[in-house]
């Protein structure tokens, strides 16, 4: 199926967004993220996502940059919640995801 061979060519993770963002959005990464075995990324701070003044997304991920774009959605995306054995809830909507195609470089601080 082309869908599930693009869903796992694109790793995607949903982030709750803080100000001035607000809401929720998507980030979709091209390779993946690695770790050791013994840890997992469940739940794990894995870097800092920032929008410049002209709109551009940068993900920071170690001592790696990611510069990236944001795209609105063809169809929105519910972020669900389940209250009950046949209950669910909608906890938000997803309308843009943030895109990181381009290989990630580093950070390198000047000397003074």
């Amino acid at each position: 199926n082309e869908y599930k061979s693009y869903l796992s060519w694109m790793p995607q993770v949903f982030v709750k967004l803080r100000a001035p963002l607000e809401g929720w959005g998507l980030v979709e990464l091209q390779g993946s993220v690695e770790c050791p075995d013994s840890v997992t990324l469940r739940g794990a701070h894995i870097g800092d996502l920032h929008v410049d003044k002209s709109g551009t997304p940068q993900l920071v991920i170690g001592h790696h940059i990611l510069t990236g774009k944001i795209q609105k959605l063809d169809k929105p995306l519910g972020v669900m919640k389940k209250t009950g054995d046949r209950y669910w809830t909608i906890g938000a909507v997803i309308r843009e995801k943030f895109i990181f195609k381009t290989r990630p470089k580093p950070i390198i601080e000047k000397k003074k």
